[in-house]
């Protein structure tokens, strides 16, 4: 029984180290103890900390109540419930008699706990008896009301009123940040110690959150790479975390056996578990990322709720992790990388690595395919999401079959009945040894292909897009060498042309194309053919091959329609929508962009809707309409946002940023084209992010950043030479125009006209070469012809027309709302009191672009240049007649038209906004904002 004189508090071991980190966690745990909980079970996998936890919480408990007791128990050396009772008993000081029953025992530890008043009691390491002491806990908690039971294990009780708190990694460093957070911490300090108190530099902290991250923020993983960094050095220790059950092994002495080596902690949870689970947890190894119960079942190769079962267990023991649901919302479970090195270990030693292998291989190029399938018929963002959730899997599925593909016998078993089936045809015994040797290699390069090319949707449209080009080479090249199905071959073929020409590879996407076409002919695939045609007028239509793409475009749209696919058959509209913009034959590319846009939307298609609603956009802001070009870019830039395509979206955000520049919110482009350049590194589309620069360094120059501004054009000049596009080089150049005018007007301003000229000079160079020529690089690309018209506008913006090119001269500028007009061939007048004239001249201009020639009618004017006042007729017609005879006087009179619909603009009079008013500093921002968007280089996507 209880010994009523022994003291009422036990002292507790003050650990060698220091507690970091896990404040929100102690805190939590107290706040369950203060309002009344009596126990909480501190559960999770090995290495994670549960026992310093513990130790801490009591630790604080002790000096905030010194008139309660806190006791703790080590279980880790029980093995049945008698053993734990007396554990229990001498860790509280009761005195129980030996030899008695156990439920004897259970029942006097109770009644000593009862005797306690208000306590603490830690039980340290209850999962390997957790089903013989389960039930004395129990007891124990109703025995003693006032004792609080705080349980530290592997696996949680599920006792009536247990609350659990499962304890997960420390706190990480964001991905590229080199923040001292507590897994940071943790690791400095532990590496100090080892060397003696020496602190670390801060030069080192990049590389220790790349190492934190690496060892997935787990406390004993951290302190025994801790232990070795003086000897490896952390980038050493980066460099070994192939095998980090061999790394972190044999780093720690003073610790318990089980705490000893990352393989020992989580080798004492796999014998703890039946050999069910310890299938199951084996079999599992085989996933590289999460994972779905569906999934699970189909590698552990058992029914539903046997599966369920088993993963549940395992969950239960702290041997899988919860994982963020799938697309689909369903729940979702992953390893630790040391329990996922481990179970592989297992797995091979029951020599089921293959077969598991086959049966993950097959789920998931099942899913992946479908999945495709899907994506390729509706363009639906569930599909993509589906095949991106399976991203890792399926890259796991292809890299499994390359390694079959090299080695004849590692595909044997999931080819054996390829094997056997080919095997009679051949003859004898050592003609059927051979097409078991052909076959099984066969199968895993088509394996792999088909992978490669399940994944392809994702990567293409959300990158990094050169991720899967090494893979293809190699399976393509052992799938050719091996006579793999020639179907399979075309299909991967066409999606690493594809992938080569969004690396700028141009020649090579050619020749894989080509030879795609050829195979999809003979094959009779008419549905791939359309595919692999279409991908061919892309490539034309960017190498300024017109006739060429319009042929490509147009076989491609009758097979489409021939098929039926309506998705495809606005895919073809709208890319010939692209091609004659490029003409500028504008009125017939307007019309293909709303017929591409109308199936789209129909179908539900967001990712092409937001394409052709871009190149629209596109189409409306050089004809002068930038209302309506804004209002196409953001709905494309709300759908591709939604459809999460980030090269697309970054192409919408980059043509809003680019009409932010022409409109003069410099802010607004400049945070559009820097936000651009950012993501389009991210998916890897060089030529793009090159063009992002450009438009990037244009937006720095215009705001007298000149040494900003060379810092993007320099890179972007580098690039687009290597990809050797003439109209692309040409860009970087005229980008570079606008470093010029930012010199000169910073000359200008001190003084320096020689200088001065000589910018301007060097600027009206460039505009002048890239009009050379026929065609001349701004009549093949609207990349250049938009930076151009910029350009040409700010230096007759600031009244030298001289200096603007010719053609300038012939246009109408207009600042914003018609403050101030330039009418061709004359200087800039002010409009800001000229109200009626104003919007007079706004209207017919916005009427010139809607219906070119088409007169307004007087109604139509009174109502625009005196919007809601009431005239007489006779009065409104006069009112109008002198706002009009304002214009022609100022040089106006050879462009205004009447007739008998009304007034309107000569329909061959350009009209255009700038970006700056007259006398203005060019590169200022007349309306500031701070525009967060994410912009892109290039004009049209098709």
């Amino acid at each position: 029984m209880a010994d009523a004189a022994r003291p009422r508090r036990r002292h507790l071991a003050v650990p060698a180290s220091r507690f970091l980190g896990r404040d929100r966690e102690l805190a939590a745990i107290a706040e369950l103890f203060r309002r009344g909980e009596r126990l909480v079970t501190v559960w999770g996998p090995a290495g994670m900390g549960k026992t310093r936890l513990a130790l801490e919480l009591a630790s604080r408990w002790d000096e905030a109540r010194p008139a309660e007791a806190v006791w703790l128990c080590e279980l880790t050396a029980c093995r049945d419930l008698r053993a734990v009772c007396g554990a229990v008993a001498r860790a509280i000081g009761a005195q129980v008699a030996a030899g008695r029953r156990e439920a004897t025992l259970v029942e006097r530890i109770g009644r000593a706990l009862a005797t306690e008043g208000p306590a603490l009691f830690v039980l340290d390491n209850l999962e390997h008896v957790l089903e013989q002491a389960a039930p004395a806990l129990d007891a124990w908690v109703r025995a003693a009301p006032e004792v609080r039971f705080l349980a530290t294990s592997r696996e949680r009780t599920r006792l009536p009123g247990e609350i659990g708190c499962e304890l997960g990694p420390l706190e990480l460093p964001a991905e590229g940040s080199a923040e001292r957070s507590a897994a940071v911490a943790l690791f400095l300090d532990r590496a100090a110690a080892h060397r003696g108190g020496a602190p670390a530099g801060d030069e080192r902290l990049a590389d220790v959150a790349a190492l934190v991250r690496r060892l997935e923020g787990i406390p004993l993983a951290i302190e025994l790479a801790a232990a070795r960094e003086g000897v490896l050095g952390v980038r050493g220790l980066l460099a070994r975390l192939g095998s980090r059950l061999g790394l972190l092994a044999g780093a720690a002495r003073g610790r318990e056996a089980r705490q000893a080596t990352m393989r020992s902690a989580i080798e004492w949870s796999w014998d703890l578990l039946d050999d069910r689970e310890r299938r199951a947890l084996a079999c599992c190894s085989v996933f590289r990322g999460p994972f779905s119960l569906a999934a699970a079942a189909a590698v552990l190769a058992e029914p539903d709720a046997a599966a369920i079962d088993r993963i549940e267990a395992l969950r239960d023991k702290s041997l899988l992790r919860a994982a963020p649901p799938g697309s689909d919302g369903a729940t979702r479970f992953a390893l630790y990388e040391g329990v996922r090195e481990l179970a592989a270990e297992k797995l091979a030693e029951r020599d089921e690595r293959e077969a598991a292998a086959e049966r993950h291989a097959a789920f998931y190029l099942a899913a992946g395919e479908a999945a495709a399938a899907d994506f390729e018929r509706r363009g639906a963002l569930d599909a993509l999401n589906r095949i991106a959730g399976d991203l890792e899997e399926l890259l796991a599925v292809a890299e499994g079959a390359l390694a079959a593909a090299a080695t004849p016998r590692a595909g044997a078993i999931a080819e054996g009945a390829v094997a056997a089936a080919e095997a009679p045809r051949a003859g004898s015994s050592a003609a059927a040894e051979g097409a078991v040797a052909t076959a099984a290699p066969r199968a895993a390069a088509e394996r792999a292909l088909r992978a490669l090319s399940a994944i392809e949707p994702v990567l293409s449209t959300r990158g990094p897009f050169g991720a899967q080009l090494e893979l293809l080479d190699r399976a393509l090249a052992a799938a050719e060498a091996l006579a793999a199905e020639p179907r399979v071959v075309a299909r991967a073929l066409a999606a690493r042309g594809r992938a080569r020409r969004l690396r700028g590879q141009a020649e090579a996407a050619l020749e894989d194309l080509e030879r795609a076409r050829t195979q999809a002919a003979a094959l009779g695939e008419a549905a791939l053919l359309s595919g692999i045609l279409a991908d061919l007028g892309v490539l034309h239509h960017g190498r300024r091959e017109m006739e060429r793409a319009r042929d490509h475009y147009e076989q491609a749209l009758a097979l489409h329609r021939a098929l039926g696919d309506r998705r495809a058959e606005g895919r073809a509209l709208g890319n010939l929508g692209a091609l004659h913009h490029d003409e500028r034959r504008e009125a017939e590319a307007a019309a293909y962009y709303e017929r591409a846009i109308a199936i789209a939307a129909e179908i539900g298609d967001g990712r092409q809707e937001g394409i052709f609603s871009t190149n629209a956009g596109l189409l409306e802001q050089e004809r002068g309409a930038p209302a309506l070009a804004r209002r196409r870019y953001e709905r494309a830039a709300a759908i591709l946002g939604e459809v999460g395509d980030l090269r697309l979206l970054a192409i919408t955000l980059g043509n809003l940023g680019a009409l932010h520049h022409e409109e003069g919110r410099l802010a607004d482009a400049r945070a559009c084209h820097g936000r651009a350049v950012a993501l389009l590194r991210e998916v890897g589309d060089r030529r793009s992010e090159a063009i992002a620069l450009c438009r990037l360094g244009a937006a720095l120059a215009s705001v007298g950043e000149v040494d900003e501004a060379r810092r993007a054009l320099d890179p972007a000049e580098r690039l687009l030479a290597q990809l050797g596009d003439e109209p692309d080089v040409e860009l970087a150049r005229v980008a570079s125009g606008f470093v010029d005018l930012a010199r000169a007007q910073a000359a200008r301003r001190a003084g320096q006209g020689d200088e001065a000229a000589a910018h301007v000079g060097a600027a009206r160079r460039r505009i002048a070469r890239a009009r050379e020529g026929s065609p001349s690089s701004a009549s093949r690309s609207d990349d250049v012809r938009l930076l151009l018209r910029i350009l040409e506008r700010s230096l007759a913006a600031l009244g030298d027309v001289a200096e603007a090119r010719a053609g300038a001269e012939r246009e109408l500028l207009l600042t914003e709302g018609a403050r101030f007009v330039r009418p061709p061939g004359g200087g800039w007048h002010d409009l800001r009191e000229r109200h009626a004239a104003r919007r007079l001249l706004l209207a017919l201009a916005e009427q010139q672009r809607c219906a070119p020639g088409r007169g307004l009618s007087l109604a139509a004017l009174k109502e625009a240049g005196w919007p809601g006042e009431r005239i007489l007729p006779e009065a409104a017609a006069n009112r109008i007649y002198v706002a009009m005879n304002q214009l022609r006087k100022l040089g106006m009179k050879p462009w205004l038209r009447r007739d008998a619909e009304g007034y309107s603009l000569d329909p061959a009079l350009p009209v255009h906004y700038v970006a700056v008013e007259p006398g203005a500093r060019v590169g200022g921002d007349s309306r500031g904002g701070t525009g967060e968007g994410e912009g892109r280089g290039g004009g049209k996507r098709r």
